[in-house]
């Protein structure tokens, strides 16, 4: 269902969005970006962001039964240097997603040199410069002329979608998305049931494919002085 009924759904609606005009061929993720700056683009950022989000939860899940996907020593020796260890994490990401009232995503995410876990609600996005979305109204209720009275000025005013576009938005930091699990029902309780979704998050974390994780972390030896400094004579 999420993979299939769920993906196709999303695609066909961003597709009928962006159909005839200059952004058809662009990516779901470059799409995301683009739309994150206007909120007159609500429905595109959210089937776009969705598109990526989904796809990208599927994409570190490993489908071959017969192998046992570990992470690599070095990033097990990330893993521990971060969180202590790999159970560790894997109770903060397991307690992170089941306390999720709702749906959205859980991510683990690399910002500069540290691995972090980082949840987004409904379509929100873990690309840095999609986060410029900002909603003070209810877009439900306006149309393209009423948003306008609204929002003047600001990063979502006129002069802001004619000013020059910066790769994130002011006081945003560069975050390297590794890891995702869905928490949408539609993900899960079919198969778990209502009461499911802790056993449907061990069978996830037991089928992660962290030779994907790696090729998108940045991985160094970690320290081993643990801000200790060495002294000589």
């Amino acid at each position: 269902m999420a993979w299939t009924e769920y993906m196709e759904h999303v695609l066909e609606q961003l597709n009928g969005i962006t159909a005839g005009t200059e952004l058809e061929n662009k990516t779901p993720q470059s799409l995301t970006i683009e739309f994150a700056r206007d909120p007159l683009k609500a429905p595109g950022f959210n089937f776009a962001s969705m598109a990526f989000n989904n796809h990208f939860f599927f994409q570190g899940i490993n489908t071959d039964p017969h192998t046992q996907s570990a992470p690599s020593s070095l990033l097990t020796a990330k893993i521990n240097d971060q969180f202590s260890s790999l159970d560790t994490l894997r109770a903060e990401f397991w307690t992170t997603a089941e306390a999720m009232f709702g749906p959205g995503f859980v991510w683990l995410v690399q910002v500069n040199q540290d691995l972090r876990i980082l949840p987004t609600y409904i379509a929100g996005s873990p690309l840095s410069a999609a986060h410029y979305r900002r909603q003070s109204q209810d877009l439900n209720t306006h149309n393209a002329d009423s948003y306008k009275d609204l929002n003047k000025v600001g990063q979502f005013g006129a002069a802001a979608k004619t000013a020059p576009r910066a790769s994130k938005p002011l006081g945003g930091v560069d975050i390297t998305p590794l890891l995702c699990v869905n928490t949408w029902e539609h993900v899960w309780l079919h198969d778990y049931g209502v009461k499911g979704k802790g056993e449907y998050l061990n069978r996830w974390w037991d089928k992660i494919n962290w030779t994907k994780v790696e090729e998108k972390a940045t991985l160094s030896q970690p320290s081993q002085n643990y801000g200790f400094e060495r002294f000589t004579r």
